[in-house]
């Protein structure tokens, strides 16, 4: 009898090790892609998803493969236990990874131009636990509002996004990332297979070692370089998930395994440019909230369609405005620079090295409250793809992309 124990116990084991060694391999391809993402070319079938030598990653707990959500449903509830959750705080920023050098030169007041960079620095506070993501929007240097939410949990491939207020929330299937985070878009790009390679040790980060891993697919050459985080469990994998979600890349792609989460990762685009991602900073948490990981919350809305809100947006107040020069200001209310984007994508206008506006295709945005004289115009995607050359213009002036600046009408 106690033969047979042990050996009940071993096989029972053993089935355990072979369900938790599973992996998952859905690459989804649906949905026509945003004009961002037409850029990319369509995926191989050819293309392996990872070399002989890449790390495993096993299905969340061991249970089935998760299950992609879909942008035209609402998303299943989740089920979380109502009780305070163990997990991690992360700070992070990204941005592209070639930005504009500083203003020189009289005219420039110093400290207000560094106090409108670190206003616009794209900055994410995430939330990690119980094999949930709460990334919140907490600067002005994104194209989504200040307070906007992204949320994702083990078992769904894909994301909630809550608008600030909380109160109604639309899923970005998964390849839609990249559009939302670069045209405010939900639209879902081809995800194509990435050749998963180690690349030694990594850079301390936080107090971490880190371990680097490149990935090369149809959209990206990337660099990631991640950390063992003790009792991290699962949750870090989902920011694997979401960075790979950016580059186009299948979210089952082993990349992250138990406890570890990526301190730093560069995207570097086939075409031009990069994305940074950087960790901040890092703060054990024993308060987490079910309420604040769910995703979605039992108390949000499902919404369909487009995001709420005009095709452009002043990123910086009249008073910030203000204080960026020095010099002669015209009347009150007239505009200084006047903004239009013919183009197809959604840019950003670089004022002396200070990213102070985006507007989406079509848009026409007018600044006042600058001060008369030369400056410097440069146009740029979010992600860093699409970068117009910075432009001389004396001000008042009108600017667009790809177009000769000239005198504001």
């Amino acid at each position: 009898m106690k033969t047979r124990a042990h050996i009940s116990l071993l096989a029972a084991g053993l089935a355990l090790a072979a369900c938790r060694s599973g992996r998952t391999s859905s690459d989804l391809t649906d949905a026509p892609a945003s004009p961002q993402a037409s850029a990319i070319p369509a995926p191989l079938a050819s293309v392996p998803t990872t070399t002989a030598n890449a790390s495993t990653v096993a299905p969340f707990d061991g249970g089935p493969p998760p299950q992609p959500l879909r942008p035209d449903q609402p998303a299943p509830p989740d089920l979380l236990p109502v009780r305070e959750l163990a997990g991690y705080t992360l700070a992070a920023t990204l941005h592209a990874g070639d930005l504009p050098p500083p203003p020189r030169g009289a005219e420039y007041a110093a400290g207000a131009v560094e106090a409108a960079k670190k206003k616009t620095e794209p900055r994410l506070d995430i939330d990690l636990g119980a094999s949930h993501l709460r990334m919140v929007v907490a600067s002005a240097g994104f194209v989504l509002p200040m307070g906007t939410e992204i949320r994702g949990r083990g078992d769904r491939y894909g994301h909630v996004v809550l608008t600030p207020d909380g109160s109604t929330y639309r899923v970005a299937g998964p390849g839609a990332l990249r559009a939302l985070m670069g045209e405010r878009r939900f639209d879902v790009a081809p995800l194509s297979a990435a050749v998963v390679n180690p690349g030694g040790e990594g850079a301390r980060r936080l107090g971490y070692r880190t371990r680097k891993v490149e990935l090369v697919n149809r959209a990206a050459h990337a660099t990631f370089e991640i950390a063992h985080v003790a009792d991290a469990a699962d949750s870090g994998t989902l920011i694997c998930r979401a960075l790979l979600d950016m580059m186009n890349a299948p979210p089952s792609t082993p990349l992250c395994t138990l406890d570890e989460m990526p301190m730093f990762a560069e995207l570097r685009w086939t075409t031009r440019g990069a994305l940074v991602f950087t960790a901040t900073a890092i703060v054990r948490r024993l308060d987490l909230t079910a309420t604040a990981l769910a995703a979605p919350p039992a108390s949000a809305n499902f919404a369909n369609g487009p995001l709420p809100g005009s095709g452009s947006e002043i990123l910086l107040s009249s008073a910030e405005l203000h204080a960026l020069r020095t010099g002669e200001h015209l009347a009150e209310g007239r505009p200084v620079l006047t903004l239009i984007n013919p183009t197809d994508v959604l840019q950003f206008a670089w004022l002396d090295g200070v990213p102070i506006a985006w507007l989406a295709p079509g848009a026409r945005a007018e600044v006042s409250q600058l001060s008369k004289g030369r400056a410097s115009v440069e146009w740029r995607t979010f992600l860093g793809d699409v970068v117009d050359p910075a432009r001389p213009v004396t001000l008042p002036a009108l600017s667009e992309p790809g177009g000769t600046d000239g005198g504001a009408p």
